[in-house]
């Protein structure tokens, strides 16, 4: 059988031949974990993960694995709030407290006991009510953790995984376990996401992938391509600028639209055309890739303000108006006692390549 080989700098290489030019791979690709120190980020764990083709990210096991600072040789790939990394000690609950340590970051998770606005549920036998926005799942630190070099499907892979538990000591435990993968010599992540519910009794859950884009890729010369009929805001109102960026502070606003996405494997895509990486000459982007039998939402949050400029593509199993009114709307997931679901998200480098 013949050895697969990986494309690196420029050469295909064994993994064999790629050992007796470079013993150790780890100045290739490999990861490198910290502890962050400056300001609110005191203490937090990362995990940098370098693929060996300028592909980089950064996972946080203790923001419940979420990926913040995605570059591909030296371009940015996500936006960043103001607040940085934010340790889970300074998480506030309750209302919109979450944005005081949303960092934004290329995937923010939300949920598992909320998405979208806040929400009081008055089903809730204790009183624990109150479901702040977005949940709490994305400042829960993951237990577990571990960084590795694991073989997926006969490629050589970095895998970072890590167990984030949501749970009450009087009203449920679901468990999110989360492995990120990307291959040597790759360009692109795959995030999955198995969720259980280990309560006794049935559960709803909320799941949605907060995907943040920003400045490079986000700009007025952008190109945003989702295969869609038709979107609608939070209103109900037609939405017919889907796919429009503008200028920061141009009076685009903030929206929050719900496209129509077309069954099946969905790919949603932002390129910048006037960026350009080798070998994407002709424009550099970024794809998001899911199935809509695991994640049958999309939410496009398009903030478009001076100092405020991001695009939010937000995969999830349900919309954002949060647990009481995506319960009565039937977009709650339930899951029985001891029951799993499995979620795939793939993220990627695109662009258009030289001619």
């Amino acid at each position: 059988m013949k050895s697969r080989t990986y494309r690196l700098f420029g050469e295909d290489l064994t993994l064999s031949q790629l050992r007796d030019r470079a013993p150790d791979l780890g100045s290739i690709a490999g990861f490198s974990p910290c502890r962050l120190l400056d300001g609110p980020e005191h203490d937090t764990l990362a995990v940098e993960v370098r693929t060996g083709t300028g592909f980089e990210y950064t996972v946080v096991p203790d923001r419940g694995m979420n990926i913040c600072r995605a570059r591909y040789c030296g371009v940015p790939l996500d936006w960043s709030s103001g607040t940085g990394i934010v340790a889970p000690a300074f998480y506030e609950s309750g209302g919109w407290k979450w944005l005081h340590s949303f960092n934004g970051g290329l995937v923010h998770t939300c949920g598992l006991d909320n998405v979208g606005s806040p929400s009081v549920d008055e089903s809730v036998r204790d009183d624990n009510r109150d479901f702040g926005g977005h949940g709490r799942i994305s400042s829960t630190p993951a237990r577990g953790v571990s960084w590795r070099t694991v073989e997926e499907d006969g490629v050589l892979c970095l895998e970072v995984a890590g167990a984030v538990h949501a749970i009450s000591a009087t009203e449920g435990h679901i468990l999110l376990e989360r492995r990120v993968l990307s291959e040597l010599g790759g360009s692109r992540l795959f995030i999955r996401d198995t969720v259980t519910n280990l309560g006794g009794e049935p559960a709803p859950i909320f799941l949605l992938y907060h995907c943040n884009l920003g400045f490079p890729l986000l700009s007025e010369r952008s190109t945003l391509r989702i295969p869609h009929d038709g979107a609608v805001d939070v209103s109900g109102a037609a939405v017919y600028d889907l796919e429009r960026i503008g200028l920061p502070g141009d009076g685009s606003g903030e929206q929050v639209i719900y496209p129509t996405v077309r069954e099946g494997d969905v790919r949603v895509e932002l390129i910048n055309p006037s960026l350009s990486r080798e070998p994407y000459a002709g424009g550099l982007g970024v794809y998001l890739s899911y199935k809509t039998s695991e994640l049958p939402c999309l939410t496009i949050w398009k903030k478009l303000l001076s100092r405020h400029y991001v695009l939010g593509i937000e995969p999830g199993t349900c919309r954002v108006e949060g647990r009481v009114s995506e319960t009565k709307a039937g977009r709650a997931l339930v899951l029985g006692k001891d029951e799993t679901r499995r979620f795939t998200l793939e993220i990627g480098v695109c662009g258009k390549e030289r001619a």
